[in-house]
């Protein structure tokens, strides 16, 4: 999947080098078509044990959009833990979210520094999945981005 949507982030691929800078954070957020049902909201951290998965997975999505060895893009390790949940979650029903994510892509936003932990405001109908990666560049410079898929019910 991560391959797939990798033209939405193709805007800010450079050369430079990123690195995982804190613990990765995902956020589910659902809100039914019912305006008077109320939302459904969890989130949590990535488990230690998904590091070396998270590190092969971006590897390998690299290679899939033909990154040089000297490029990197500060919103690739947001869209392959999304995506790598949006799937898992697709097979397993493991995150809970509505079957209607399992069927269509999602419709995908970035998001950077304050607005990436911002809080989310679904529209009802939507199922909402982000996924806020602290970044930091071999020059030092530090970022919150995250990537948030939308799946419209």
């Amino acid at each position: 999947m991560a391959s797939e949507l990798g033209w939405a982030i193709a805007p800010f691929r450079e050369r430079a080098e990123y690195l995982l800078a804190g613990a990765p954070v995902a956020v589910i957020f659902e809100r039914a078509s019912d305006r008077e049902s109320q939302p459904k909201h969890r989130s949590g951290q990535l488990s230690p044990e998904l590091l070396p998965f998270l590190v092969d997975a971006t590897l390998r999505t690299r290679e899939r959009l033909t990154y040089a060895e000297d490029e990197d893009n500060p919103f690739l390790i947001a869209l392959v833990l999304a995506s790598f949940y949006a799937v898992e979650s697709s097979r397993s029903g493991a995150l809970g979210l509505d079957p209607e994510t399992r069927r269509n892509l999602p419709t995908v936003e970035l998001l950077r520094d304050d607005d990436a932990t911002a809080d989310i405001r679904g529209v009802p109908g939507t199922s909402m999945l982000r996924v806020i990666v602290p970044v930091e560049s071999e020059s030092g410079t530090a970022a919150t981005n995250a990537i948030q898929f939308v799946w419209r019910t």
